[in-house]
């Protein structure tokens, strides 16, 4: 898992556990609401079936003033007192959420109607003057049976709404408590993750971007030795990756441009120690001793002290010394790697340029050519002088792969599929070279070679434009140079 996919994880959790703490709470207000409506709907059931009981009772208190005559207005009275029970009924039955609920609204106002209807009967029977029916039928079924039925009715009905109110307080309750329960999870886990994501920054990215920070220090005061531990599969991981192949390609720059590392007297006859020289200063004065020898050596190579001249042994030694000044003047003018003067370069006329370096030898050793550049391929933005040179490295050694006389070499340019990269190549039907001797002459443990000079020169150029380069032989296939180098705007 990379370091994006860690960061995302640990923040996927995160948003995960705002996510449910805010669900539990929008739970938890929604329970709560649904509650108090159902609190709220059984205590106004309570009081609409008490304003029932408390109408029905006094309207019925008007029978017996109605029987015994003390009371002539008895039966508006009673009327009066029946009006708003009706509407009592009606709220009641609106407020029935169950089929429990509603049978019993039907049970009280069954019960209610009975002893409605046997009153009257009793108003009915004073208003003929039939009293003792009337006595009788007041105190038998009217406050016997009828009045005690419905007075039944409705303490079970008020009883039936406080054993409601309890069940929903109960669940109030619960509610309450598992939102208490699954916020305390939600805020561990959240406190959790937020403690892991500050461990896994503190262990995980703050330590080895310091890590990178004090390795970048070491190189920075010359210790090329300096490594870091790739143990990761993510981003830090290819960044330690990165940073050791830097340094290992700066190391080995300062191999090529460090030749004289050892005291040695300059012309005076002085010391001079060239490992505190700057390398540029160093290489130059290299150059200068190096052409002074050869120049002298040249004079004695017509005649001698006693006119004789000089033996082949010699001329051979002037001959390595006027390769290896020339190695040395590649090295002195191409292989800094702090010295790119990126411009925008025209690449068809420098492939043409290249080419025509090496005219006289195409024409010596009657070398085919074979040139083959993409329309697509113009202008890209290198270093000229040291792209040409790298590239008259690869021509130079083509070259000298072939035979004396003949052979073919073949140079195409193109851009890469995705248009990021500008890849050249460069091929030879010559001897060819062994796979093994070619990743060496990339070393400079081949540098006492020109051209293993040349490859680690070229190899270091196009590293310094940030491309690659692969070449691939067998003896008696020829070689194959690829150059992969990216476009800049």
């Amino acid at each position: 898992m990379n370091l994006r996919q860690k960061l995302l994880t640990t923040f996927g959790g995160l948003a995960l556990l705002t996510f449910v703490s805010s669900g539990v709470t929008l739970w938890t207000i929604a329970q709560w609401r649904v509650s108090s409506e159902q609190l709220q709907s059984h205590y106004q059931r309570s009081l609409l079936l008490q304003r029932v009981r408390a109408s029905a009772f006094r309207a019925i208190k008007e029978v017996p003033d109605a029987i015994t005559g003390n009371d002539p207005d008895a039966r508006q009275e009673f009327e009066t007192f029946l009006q708003p029970i009706e509407q009592d009924f009606q709220e009641w039955s609106a407020l029935a959420d169950t089929e429990a609920e509603q049978q019993q609204v039907q049970q009280v106002r069954q019960a209610y109607e009975v002893l409605v209807q046997n009153a009257r009967r009793v108003f009915d029977l004073v208003d003929v003057g039939r009293i003792s029916e009337a006595l009788q039928l007041a105190e038998e079924p009217l406050e016997g049976d009828n009045f005690a039925s419905f007075q039944t009715l409705t303490e079970q009905a008020v009883a039936s709404d406080q054993q409601n109110r309890q069940i929903v307080n109960a669940q109030v309750q619960n509610t309450r408590q598992t939102a208490q329960i699954a916020l305390a999870i939600a805020a561990f886990g959240a406190i959790s993750l937020i403690l892991l994501l500050a461990a896994y920054l503190a262990s995980d990215l703050f330590a080895p971007l310091r890590e990178v920070e004090h390795a970048l220090d070491d190189v920075s005061r010359g210790d090329f030795q300096r490594r870091l531990e790739i143990e990761r599969d993510d981003e830090l991981g290819a960044i330690s990756h990165a940073f050791n192949r830097m340094v290992e390609a700066v190391q080995q720059r300062q191999q090529v441009v460090g030749l004289a590392a050892v005291s040695t007297p300059d012309g005076d006859g002085v010391a001079v120690d060239w490992q505190n020289l700057p390398a540029r200063v160093t290489l130059h004065r290299l150059v200068t001793q190096l052409r002074s020898r050869v120049t002298q050596l040249n004079q004695n190579g017509v005649h001698d002290g006693n006119g004789q001249v000089l033996t082949e042994q010699k001329q051979a030694v002037v001959d390595q010394l006027d390769l290896l000044l020339q190695s040395v003047s590649r090295i002195t003018e191409f292989g800094f790697p702090l010295d790119l003067n990126l411009a925008r370069t025209d690449i068809r006329a420098l492939l043409y340029e290249v080419l025509q370096r090496f005219q006289a030898e195409f024409v010596e050793q009657a070398i085919s050519i074979e040139v083959d550049i993409a329309p697509e391929v113009s202008y890209v933005v290198v270093d000229r002088l040291k792209l040409r040179e790298a590239l008259s490295e690869l021509v130079r050694n083509a070259i000298a792969a072939l035979p004396e006389k003949g052979g073919r070499i073949g140079l195409r340019t193109s851009i890469s599929p995705d248009g990021t990269e500008l890849e050249i190549e460069v091929a030879d039907n010559g001897k060819g070279i062994k796979q093994s001797l070619i990743e060496r002459s990339f070393s400079l443990a081949a540098q006492g070679k020109q051209s293993g000079v040349g490859l680690a020169l070229t190899k270091s150029i196009i590293e310094q434009h940030g491309g690659e380069i692969a070449i691939t032989g067998e003896p008696g296939q020829g070689t194959y140079v690829q150059i992969r180098l990216p476009l800049r705007e």
